[in-house]
């Protein structure tokens, strides 16, 4: 049915990574245009992964240069930056658990899945929150009404590391090398809307022509 519902219904797909600053910066555009398109067209997340997998700390060097670059995200979109943990010296930069919290809770409470990840973000760029750590995304799946246990049992689950990976691979087939990425699936056309942080007036004018572009 999922299928069926890709191909016959157009759909909004927002490629993202919940410890991306950018796309934490676009969250505020990305919700605008969906409101926008509220009742015309379905919206479908997939993770893209940035720092998959990571296991050493970041050295001084590659703090300063994050450090650096979320002030850019936060004075280009005014949203609020917290840099407490980049000035933790064993601080892992894997956004795997980000993402794959983000899935489970796709499997779990589909309509929340957005609200997900952007709590997630909330958490770790305005809080500071050490979101690579199971139990602070647990604690963060309880405001959606899902227990720890239940959000961690599915969450530690081989089915869930599998399908996050699935997500991996479909934001690679998309080409999506930079996040955020927003495409528009009419069909079987597909047509890149973003890549990387843009306005809404820009998003939503760029969604029209490639609407008004559809050929059957």
């Amino acid at each position: 049915m999922e299928q069926y519902d890709l191909l016959d219904v157009p759909h909004l797909i927002y490629v993202m990574d919940p410890m991306c600053s950018w796309c934490y910066g676009f969250a505020p555009q990305l919700q605008k245009l969906k409101q926008a398109q509220q009742d015309k067209l379905n919206f479908k997340l997939i993770m893209g992964g940035l720092r998959p997998g990571t296991t050493k700390p970041m050295d001084a060097t590659t703090i300063d240069t994050i450090r650096h670059h979320w002030q850019e995200v936060e004075k280009a979109t005014e949203q609020p930056f917290e840099y407490t943990l980049l000035e933790h010296n064993d601080f892992i930069y894997d956004t795997e658990p980000a993402c794959r919290a983000v899935v489970t809770m796709r499997y779990l409470k589909p309509e929340a899945e957005l609200d997900m990840a952007e709590t997630i973000q909330n958490a770790f760029y305005a809080r500071s929150s050490d979101v690579t750590k199971p139990e602070i995304l647990a604690a963060i799946a309880t405001r959606f009404s899902i227990t720890e246990e239940e959000f961690l049992k599915m969450f530690n689950s081989e089915l869930m590391l599998e399908k996050t990976q699935q997500d991996f691979l479909i934001a690679r087939h998309l080409q999506a090398n930079a996040f955020p990425s927003l495409y528009l699936l009419n069909g079987h056309q597909v047509s890149l809307l973003s890549r990387g942080y843009r306005l809404f007036d820009a998003l939503n004018s760029r969604l029209q022509e490639a609407l008004k572009n559809y050929t059957p």
